[in-house]
């Protein structure tokens, strides 16, 4: 690629930028219009242990990727797969860093360790909502060596 090329290319994606707020975690839920507010609702019904109440986060037509590699589709798949595993792992999350454009929001997320009491890193999710602000397509992206990583992969059914 010529110098100029890549000069007009870099000129051309510097004018074509588009906002993207990071946030410190908010306490409380938002409705729609917030595209954090879902992942917020997400980490609260999750430590409150209300496993089963989080396919009611989802859009029925939702799209789900997680981290055992495979994708469900709707609120009801959704929530049968968190009702089946979250009683194994019992995890208490913490969200770290939000990072907000539209209706799109990617969420920075801790789990604290039974044995030391400290917040590790784990994924980062990344949030797609809907206009009534329910999950339309949520994807897990697990932090590679994480020791949460271990315990999430005893907790997944096998099926």
């Amino acid at each position: 690629m010529s110098r100029l090329t890549a000069v007009v290319i870099t000129a051309a994606l510097a004018l074509r930028t588009f906002p993207v707020y990071a946030q410190n975690p908010a306490p409380g839920v938002s409705g729609p219009g917030d595209a954090c507010g879902a992942a917020r609702a997400y980490v609260k019904v999750i430590n409150d242990g209300r496993y089963d109440s989080v396919g009611s986060l989802f859009a029925d037509d939702a799209v789900y990727m997680g981290p055992d590699g495979k994708t469900r589709h709707g609120s009801k798949d959704i929530g049968a797969f968190y009702s089946r595993f979250l009683p194994r792992l019992k995890p208490q999350l913490r969200a770290s860093r939000f990072f907000e454009q539209g209706n799109e929001c990617m969420m920075e997320l801790e789990n604290k360790n039974s044995g030391t009491g400290e917040f590790m890193p784990a994924a980062v999710d990344h949030f797609t909502v809907d206009t009534a602000g329910k999950i339309s397509t949520f994807v897990v992206y697990l932090r590679p060596g994480a020791a949460s990583l271990r315990l999430l992969r005893r907790a997944l059914p096998s099926r």
